[in-house]
């Protein structure tokens, strides 16, 4: 997925604008041409606190939000236009390190990989089998790998 970055101006007094004319290009050849774009807000110049919460009052909530747990937390939330997503990484001190908008229908994050789907039906296989053994399926047993 390409990702736009937003410059090294010394000013830009439309910062929300510019995020927002960034959003709107990329989700139009997403409608277009099916073309994902993830823009890095951390490469905005001057983002500076008011100028943060005012895009994300802009762009608003959605309806889906998710909270991915891996080696990074992942908070994936769609903003009020389908499509259009708000993912903020943090590491283990819940520090920002990363943050994204994407423009796709469903961030790459929140697919799973065939590998852990396969995982899955193995232990959902094991957790069956031992339900049918013993007659206690395993579901106070943590089912992450």
């Amino acid at each position: 997925m390409p990702v736009i970055t937003l410059g090294d101006r010394d000013s830009y007094p439309l910062l929300v604008h510019a995020v927002l004319e960034a959003v709107r290009k990329a989700l139009e050849r997403f409608v277009g041409a099916g073309t994902s774009e993830a823009i890095d807000l951390r490469s905005a110049p001057h983002m500076d606190a008011a100028t943060y919460q005012s895009l994300k009052d802009v762009l608003g909530q959605g309806e889906v939000s998710a909270l991915v747990e891996a080696e990074l937390k992942v908070e994936v939330s769609e903003t009020r236009y389908p499509g259009v997503w708000w993912l903020t990484h943090r590491d283990e001190r819940g520090a920002i390190v990363a943050e994204f908008i994407e423009v796709v229908e469903i961030p790459e994050i929140l697919r799973p990989h065939g590998a852990d789907i396969r995982a899955g039906l193995k232990r959902l296989d094991q957790a069956l089998s031992e339900s049918a053994t013993t007659g206690n399926p395993a579901a106070d047993r943590d089912p992450k790998p």
